[in-house]
């Protein structure tokens, strides 16, 4: 890992605290045999998501990245990240953190619907709004928008499934879960707009997409 750059010498990590999301402190251990994090983040599962954001970091000339959801970095820690100052956000400590802080990665518990990130070029949020009530998923847009320049984060596009091929953001779930929710950060209530780039993903309609957050 690159010492830190940029702005990163402004930012303090805060102490652990309780978050209230308790729900999400297993993980989806029996999913995968590589991550606690579920299929979505094995190794396979990843391959274009790894290729797609290295060419991103090059692209739009990356310093600053933070990593919201992180969780046990099984797909990013095998990313050379060589340049980049690199902060992973997770719920949860995770049992591969020490390991992980030994070879300098700079891993933080924070609350990412509560709590403000550092400044960031870019801010990589995967899997995780998928698994969040709207009203949470709001407030933690309002603070990325604060604090990142650029977004990649989970959207879908429409649902074949469906008669009209569009789905409602507006018939989520209630509450944090371990299920997970579709949503497209397109249409209301988040309402980004058409994303700069998107990485497909090996699941149906499902994709990583860039936005800039300064518009």
């Amino acid at each position: 890992m690159s010492n830190p750059v940029g702005r990163a010498d402004t930012w303090e990590p805060r102490p652990q605290r309780n978050s209230g999301l308790a729900v999400f402190s297993r993980g989806w251990p029996d999913q995968a045999p590589d991550t606690i994090c579920g299929w979505g983040s094995s190794e396979p599962h990843t391959q274009l998501v790894r290729k797609g954001l290295s060419t991103i970091l090059e692209a739009h000339r990356v310093t600053t990245l933070n990593d919201a959801g992180c969780g046990d970095l099984a797909w990013m820690s095998t990313l050379d990240l060589g340049g980049v100052d690199y902060i992973g956000y997770d719920v949860h400590e995770r049992a591969t953190w020490p390991e992980l802080r030994r070879r300098g990665y700079r891993l933080e518990v924070v609350d990412i619907t509560a709590d403000e990130l550092r400044p960031a070029d870019l801010l990589i949020c995967r899997d995780v709004f998928i698994h969040l009530p709207n009203d949470m998923i709001l407030p933690a847009l309002e603070r990325f928008r604060r604090s990142a320049r650029l977004l990649l984060t989970t959207s879908y596009t429409s649902d074949p499934t469906l008669e009209r091929g569009e789905f409602s953001n507006f018939e989520r779930m209630d509450g944090p879960s371990l299920r997970h929710a579709k949503l497209d950060l397109a249409l209301p209530p988040f309402g980004l707009g058409q994303p700069l780039e998107r990485i497909p993903e090996n699941s149906p309609n499902k994709y990583l997409g860039l936005w800039d957050l300064t518009c």
